[in-house]
């Protein structure tokens, strides 16, 4: 993960319940969100503090403060944590603090080894032995991941390792205590940032064949990440060519042995050259849209990363960790404006539709209407024989009610494609079939989206001609369009502060400064 400065790290933390007036608003994760460059009180509305500990005595002293005052504020206690910790003094904040959430950052090739001694000295703790400890891009399913080119040539120190399934596996903490084995919780922590040369995308010409656009390849391939993550922390298998991720259940990871927190942002290529328009790495890998390289390139729009917020969610997301820093990762793009913009995804903010959605998550008896990477957007039978979203530039992510007198179901459509498309849902949503009255006779289960559109469908199950459906409501027909914010104009950033250090000659600082934090 590219980091502007040494003292900023690993992920962010965890908070549990922030009683705010956007809180209530957004409906946020009971954890509240996180941004990596909020490290004390008082943070932004639903997103909390993470102070930074290292090795020394001054760092200790630093940190316990800022857990008094996070204690002080309601808030949960979280830690990052960039390089091993063997300070007594400093292990002695496990002792003494019931800290909840440890977020480690190691990415060279002893990335295991420091995560999982910092999960065992977390396990080992008087009071935060039952901490969620993670480290930057491990998550299970991690080798099976289609996602990242064959080799990752690139100039981001974050992404010079494939990371593996047994990265996450292997890193989670275990201690013995007489005949007893204690394993320790862990938090999966897939790195979805749009732009990453650790994705594929048309401009490096490793994307599938026939992918739309750069967009919609920024757009799909970390919802398919994400969907990696959440199918290997319920030990499933990736559906890819079938539709057997349809309808799945979900009330957790492993009894809260986990909780799938991934890293996001609306763009960052840092050391992505098939991203860089003046092709000069020396001035910050911009990507200036619609310039001439790549050809007919666009960045993703404020409303297409709510969007993605929104898929996250839908698809198993605990909560986001956001990556930001101080001018967000896009030109004029402020940290007050992607933290706006994840509390409007997640909640669904100024939407009928967001007040069902939110619904069948608060009453936690809820079902995920689709874990595959498919989408059935070829013809009117097309949802039960889907394909890659990839290709098609398209995808559906939905919640339902498992049970119930009142059952819901809501799903959010997003075409980043450059046509017009009718996507086609499976027969069985939940055991049910989806009712649209305004689609022709023989696809009342279609729905079509314009270009660059996103749509969110609320319905309601009912008895129609003696069968239970998801018949689609009727507030929902009058207020589908969503996330409607579709300017893919600007200039891409890979750092948030890289254009000032390089304008201060200090550009050699951002490849030293990875090396020297994890030495």
């Amino acid at each position: 993960m590219q980091k502007v400065y040494t003292s900023a790290a690993a992920l962010l933390l965890a908070i549990s319940g922030v009683a705010t007036t956007a809180s209530a608003q957004s409906n946020p994760p009971s954890s509240g969100f996180f941004d990596w460059g909020l490290n004390s009180e008082p943070a932004a509305p639903d997103f909390t503090a993470a102070p930074q500990l290292d090795n020394n005595d001054a760092s200790a002293a630093q940190v316990r403060n800022a857990l008094l005052a996070s204690q002080a504020a309601g808030k949960p206690l979280a830690v990052k944590v960039i390089q091993p910790l063997t300070n007594p003094n400093v292990l002695k904040i496990f002792n003494d603090f019931a800290v909840q959430y440890v977020f480690t950052d190691f990415e060279d090739a002893a990335r295991v080894g420091r995560t999982r001694a910092v999960a065992d000295q977390v396990l080992a703790s008087g009071k935060s032995s039952n901490a969620f400890v993670g480290n930057f891009n491990f998550y299970p399913a991690a080798g099976s991941d289609t996602t990242r080119p064959g080799a990752l040539n690139n100039g981001a120190p974050s992404f010079q390792i494939k990371p593996t399934g047994a990265d996450y596996t292997d890193s989670r903490g275990r201690i013995t205590i007489g005949s007893t084995v204690r394993r320790g919780r862990q938090i999966a922590s897939p790195a979805l940032y749009p732009g990453a040369p650790d994705f594929r995308n048309p401009a490096s010409g490793n994307s599938a064949m026939g992918t739309p656009n750069i967009r919609s390849a920024l757009f799909t391939l970390p919802i398919q990440r994400l969907t990696f993550a959440t199918n290997g922390l319920l030990n499933r298998a990736v559906p890819g060519s079938t539709s057997s991720g349809y309808n799945t259940p979900f009330n957790g990871f492993a009894s809260g042995a986990a909780q799938l927190i991934p890293y996001v942002t609306r763009f960052n290529n840092y050391g992505n050259a098939a991203l860089d328009t003046d092709g000069n790495p020396a001035n910050g890998y911009q990507f200036v849209q619609n310039e001439a390289n790549p050809a007919d390139g666009q960045l993703l729009s404020r409303g297409d990363f709510q969007a993605l917020i929104l898929h996250y969610r839908l698809r198993g997301a605990s909560s986001v960790n956001l990556f930001n820093l101080s001018q967000g990762s896009v030109v004029g793009y402020t940290d007050a404006q992607e933290q706006s913009d994840v509390r409007t995804g997640w909640g669904a903010l100024g939407t009928n539709g967001g007040l069902t959605l939110n619904g069948i998550f608060n009453r936690h008896n809820y079902s995920f209407a689709n874990l595959t990477n498919l989408v059935g957007d070829m013809d009117s039978n097309s949802g039960d024989h889907p394909r890659s979203t990839e290709v098609a530039g398209a995808v559906w992510s939905g919640v339902f009610d498992r049970s119930g007198s009142n059952r819901r179901l809501a799903i959010l459509f997003s075409n980043l494609g450059d046509k017009s498309k009718e996507i086609d849902l499976p027969n069985s949503i939940g055991g049910f079939r989806t009712f649209n009255a305004a689609s022709p006779l023989g696809r009342e289960d279609d729905y079509v989206l314009d270009a660059g559109q996103h749509k969110l469908y609320t319905f309601t199950l009912r008895n129609r001609n003696g069968r239970l459906t998801w018949v689609l409501d009727q507030s929902s027909v009058n207020d589908t369009i969503v996330f409607t914010d579709n300017n893919r104009n600007g200039v891409g950033i890979p750092e948030p502060t890289t254009l000032s250090l390089v304008g201060l000659g200090a550009f050699g600082l951002l490849i030293r400064r990875r090396r020297t934090v994890t030495a």
